[in-house]
């Protein structure tokens, strides 16, 4: 037995075993290619009366590597993707390796998940409205509609990997939190020509024929598929990013004409304080351009209301208490259509609107008005 004192020696070593079995120098981690010719024979050296005599040599015995389909799908996303209601160009990302022993071209499908536990905690409870499939094309890093527009992967080398994107377009209408999970899942083909999908693969399952590659499947169990099918799979997820607001209003009695502001009734002179209240759910997205319109046409056309114009100073009727206007102070907004937030009988006829409030999520606001009932 000889014992190799230095790593150095290796390399060289295990060239020269290749080169014996007559291997291709090319093996990768997934293993030798398919198709490989591998050759060798054996010799045998012996004596008659102490004299050495010719070498002879058994005959040689030849095969070709067989095709070993393997493949891995993973995603990249380290949590939920969030999405906002009602757009689009949405994705979820995922890598597929082709850990086979040769080229091979890969058709991607995406699945939804119907119900169940999401990939990264919670539940499925949506789909998205649409969904595509896209391969990463090398020009810009990232989704890019305009550049990778590949629905497969095309001859894959041994060992090599592609970025796939499910992209998703999601209504309106959905709430915070929702999740919509999806499978992306990979099957090995048959490496065609250049631009073209390849064909299925079926798994030969009869004796080894030395002189023919035949194929063997030997890829694990995906999310959403099995084991030795030609496939693999894993999930992501989508989640839901949104506002969650609610709106209430309420009336009040601030005086009439008998009992002045001491437990007033709401008899024709009586003056009545409206409060809109608007909230956005603790935990929700940010809410922007909220616009409240509060029309009293029926009412003031009928002759039982009338708008008091002067509430909260002269031709301020209006009353706003948000956030983001005037560091959240209560505030009169004129009753013109002016650079403030608000109007009365201008954007719509006899109607209060305010604008432009924006709500974090556990903030809320308030507009407010008197009437004066006729």
């Amino acid at each position: 037995m000889y014992l190799i004192k230095s790593n150095k020696h290796l390399p060289g070593l295990l060239l020269l075993i290749l080169s014996l079995l007559g291997v291709s120098h090319s093996a990768l981690a997934a293993g030798t290619v398919a198709g490989a010719s591998v050759s060798n024979s054996a010799t045998i050296n012996y004596q008659v009366n102490a004299i050495s005599q010719p070498v002879i040599a058994s005959n040689t015995v030849t095969f070709v590597v067989d095709k070993k389909v393997n493949l891995t799908v993973v995603t990249t996303d380290a949590a939920a993707v969030s999405v906002t209601p009602g757009s689009s160009n949405n994705i979820v990302t995922f890598t597929v390796t082709n850990t086979s022993n040769d080229a091979m071209d890969f058709a991607l499908t995406s699945q939804a998940l119907v119900g169940g536990a999401a990939k990264f905690g919670g539940t499925d409870n949506i789909n998205a409205s649409a969904v595509s499939v896209f391969v990463e094309s090398g020009g810009t890093p990232g989704y890019q509609a305009a550049q990778d527009t590949a629905t497969f992967i095309d001859e894959l080398a041994a060992d090599g990997n592609k970025t796939v994107y499910i992209v998703g377009t999601f209504p309106t209408g959905l709430n915070n939190g929702d999740i919509a999970t999806y499978g992306m899942i990979a099957e090995a083909r048959a490496a065609g020509a250049a631009s073209s999908l390849g064909a299925a693969l079926t798994q030969d399952t009869g004796a080894d024929n030395p002189s023919t590659v035949q194929i063997v499947f030997g890829d694990g169990t995906g999310t959403d598929d099995a084991s030795r099918d030609a496939k693999h799979s894993d999930r992501s997820d989508f989640k839901v990013v949104t506002a969650t607001l609610a709106v209430t209003k309420t009336s009040s009695v601030i005086s009439d004409p008998f009992n002045n502001t001491t437990n007033p009734k709401a008899i024709p002179g009586a003056v009545i304080e409206y409060t809109i209240t608007i909230t956005n759910a603790a935990g929700a997205a940010t809410a922007s351009s909220i616009a409240v319109s509060d029309s009293l046409d029926s009412e003031i056309t009928g002759g039982r209301l009338a708008f008091n114009a002067t509430t909260y100073g002269a031709t301020q009727g209006i009353q706003v208490t948000a956030p983001n206007i005037n560091t959240g102070a209560a505030t009169a907004l004129t009753n013109a259509a002016d650079v403030d937030q608000g109007d009365f009988n201008v954007t719509a006829v006899n109607t209060i609107t305010v604008t432009g409030i924006s709500l974090t999520g556990g903030q809320s606001a308030t507009v407010k008005f008197r009437v004066t009932v006729q």
